[in-house]
């Protein structure tokens, strides 16, 4: 066969090499010192030096990959914990009620309106999120509005369109917490924050999470039985509420809220904190207004 010219990488650098093929044996011959080569193989190969030409994508596909980066990228940073911001109290109430939540399985949380009950429980919440500790936050509110207000079944449109009042406390603080615009939506929609009504509570049993029963003033101590005992393997739960703001006389007279504040005093694991007017931080006002209502 005809000898055909190489390069090679031996020891003392690149060389030319002359290969020539014989039926049984291959030769190289060098020109210069004898080097220790290896024949790998025989064969011939053809590289293909066709090259297929890129998909251009449309306005409309790049715009849904864009979108799709985005998601991908806020769930990361989510799931890194990155977006819920420092949590620092304002009062020392609030701090109690932080310190509650690391310590005990059940904390109950009475006070005015204003000082950051749902606040501070939404925050830590998501604080161990991020921190990989629970899954979720359980946001339990009683279909009880004011006295003269229809039912919730009574309203049109879907179940989370009749439910979207109850649970405006979760959007106005989740904005308050969270870094991205949105987080708030994401949260609900991904069911980090999971919002719940109370008669949906019944037969269930809630692990990894954090339960919140807001508004527990309007509430009997069977529904705040009920909520408490939904908790399991590594939850907690917190019950908040204003016995100022009570819609319905019924629960003027035998309060929920009220009664587990005493019934649970003295259980180990259950912690106790009462806010008061120095410890609204909506308004410098409002404690004063609040308090021209009540003379």
């Amino acid at each position: 066969m005809d000898g055909r010219t190489i390069l090679s990488a031996g020891t003392n650098g690149v060389k030319l090499v002359k290969l020539r093929q014989t039926p049984m044996t291959q030769h190289y011959f060098h020109g210069g010192d004898n080097d220790d080569l290896v024949l790998i193989s025989n064969e011939e190969y053809a590289v293909s030096t066709v090259v297929s030409p890129l998909k251009m994508l449309t306005s409309k596909e790049k715009r849904t990959k864009r979108r799709a980066e985005a998601t991908q990228s806020l769930e990361k940073s989510y799931s890194r914990g990155m977006d819920v911001l420092p949590f620092i109290p304002k009062t020392d109430h609030q701090e109690d009620l932080w310190t509650s939540l690391n310590k005990n399985t059940v904390t109950i949380a009475i006070g005015p309106s204003g000082v950051g009950k749902t606040l501070v429980a939404l925050w830590w919440g998501l604080t161990e999120i991020s921190r990989g500790n629970i899954d979720k936050v359980i946001y339990v509110r009683s279909d009880v509005g004011c006295a003269h207000q229809r039912g919730r079944g009574a309203l049109p449109g879907t179940m989370e369109e009749k439910m979207a009042p109850l649970v405006g406390p979760v959007f106005d603080n989740l904005s308050i917490m969270t870094r991205s615009q949105g987080a708030s939506e994401y949260l609900v929609s991904k069911k980090i924050v999971d919002p719940m009504m109370l008669e949906d509570m019944r037969g269930r049993s809630f692990s990894n999470c954090l339960i919140i029963f807001d508004e527990a003033q309007n509430s009997m101590p069977e529904n705040v039985k009920t909520v408490i005992s939904r908790v399991g393997e590594d939850s907690k739960v917190v019950v908040t509420g204003d016995t100022r703001q009570i819609d319905l006389d019924v629960f003027s007279r035998n309060s929920g809220l009220l009664d587990s504040y005493h019934r649970l005093s003295n259980i180990r694991g259950v912690g106790r904190v009462q806010f008061d007017r120095e410890d609204i931080v909506r308004n410098g006002i409002i404690a004063d207004i609040l308090e021209a209502y009540e003379e």
